[in-house]
């Protein structure tokens, strides 16, 4: 049977039948099999994909950490045109920045109960799950396993301010007094400064050094790190016995995400 064969037959069979035949076909990965060429990488670095290279259910399944970063950016870069409506003046436009700092941070502001949308406290706080999975797995590399180790205390600080951001951005958001609102504007481009990173001040760390350290990890890694293909970013599943699998994105939920 050819290799287009089994993955037709996969298709039109039961999801119990199509999980094993997507098995087989995972074990002809790296076997000699014509147009077959991934390489399996390990369950660690497939996590550490989750993180910096793509997941299923951020926009333009991008990784998480690349989410929470880019967002991160266009917080910043709106808290300061906030900070500078508020001080001209100007209530209508620093409304309008406000909004767009609340959107980058948390959409939720916005679109509560809304389980698909990822801004910065989402994306980090999922770049970590992912990051702490895979240096929990027995094929972490002790990199990872000490990289991780301190990565997520700080990423909890990091976390930790977003909270305190998060309440600014409710206090701005109910107020329609541009003087108070000064006051919250100066308050919110300090904290988003310290949450975005610092490249002129090592002595803060927020998403733009934690970003560096798990580059610096990821070039480490001996073997060496190889960008994870999407058919294992996602596919990667939990089996029931604890052990990691996989599936096709049917048997991941809606979203085509999630353990």
């Amino acid at each position: 049977m050819t290799y287009m064969n089994i993955f037709t037959l996969k298709v039109r069979t039961k999801p119990l039948l199509r999980g094993v035949l997507l098995l087989s076909l995972i074990g002809l990965v790296g076997c000699g099999v014509p147009g077959v060429t991934r390489e399996q990488p390990t369950i660690a670095h497939i996590h550490i994909g989750h993180a910096i290279t793509g997941w299923p259910a951020t926009p333009s399944e991008q990784g998480l950490l690349v989410v929470a970063e880019l967002a991160s950016i266009k917080a910043q870069t709106s808290s300061e045109l906030l900070l500078k409506s508020a001080r001209s003046g100007n209530l209508a436009e620093a409304k309008k920045h406000l909004n767009a700092v609340a959107q980058a941070v948390d959409p939720q502001f916005f679109t509560e109960g809304e389980s698909n949308l990822y801004g910065l406290r989402r994306g980090t706080a999922e770049a970590m799950t992912h990051l702490t999975l895979a240096s929990e797995v027995s094929d972490a590399s002790a990199n990872v396993q000490r990289t991780v180790a301190k990565t997520t205390v700080r990423a909890a600080e990091i976390l930790d301010r977003t909270d305190e951001l998060t309440a600014y951005i409710d206090a701005g958001l109910r107020s329609d007094d541009i003087e108070t609102l000064e006051i919250i504007a100066e308050e919110i481009a300090l904290v988003m400064k310290d949450i975005a990173g610092d490249t002129n001040n090592r002595q803060n760390y927020g998403l733009f050094e934690l970003r560096e350290d798990i580059e610096a990890m990821v070039a480490r890694e001996d073997p060496a790190y190889k960008t994870v293909d999407e058919f294992y970013l996602f596919s990667l599943v939990k089996l029931p016995d604890g052990q990691w699998g996989f599936a096709g994105r049917r048997g991941r939920g809606a979203a085509g995400a999630g353990y």
